[in-house]
């Protein structure tokens, strides 16, 4: 089940300097948390979404990368995403300019639905990740 270790999607998606142990701990346990709460996912949906492919995303797959956003505090619990957190997350490792015009970019995914909003996010993160090279 270590496949279910997925979820380090933000590492994953905007191609974060690689997890320390205990940020590692910290993901798996926000990913155990929610597949707790979405049974219906199972290892091949996860395996897509590490490999960034989201052509079988559905409903359900949206709602636990709400939960996992939500978990590592990068949307409240309002479904908002939290831009300031992310900036200050993400810039540790990169140059922050780039940081924030990426959480910029991506913050336009926001719309009404907030699982809708965290795959649109993690969608957008995934594919604009270059340019913080």
């Amino acid at each position: 089940m270590k496949l279910l270790l997925v979820p380090v999607l933000l590492a994953v998606c905007i191609g974060a300097q690689p997890l320390t142990d205990e940020q590692m701990k910290k993901a798996e346990g926000f990913a155990f948390g929610c597949l707790e709460q979405h049974k219906a996912l199972n290892k091949e949906h996860l395996v897509l979404l590490r490999d960034g492919d989201f052509s079988k995303v559905d409903g359900e797959t949206k709602c636990f990368l709400r939960c996992f956003l939500q978990q590592a505090n990068f949307m409240d619990a309002a479904g908002k995403l939290q831009h300031d957190y992310a900036i200050e997350r993400l810039s540790v490792s990169r140059e922050k300019s780039k940081v924030e015009a990426l959480v910029k970019k991506c913050s336009t995914t926001e719309v009404e639905d907030s699982c809708e909003t965290a795959f649109r996010a993690v969608e957008c993160y995934h594919r604009e990740k270059a340019s913080l090279l």
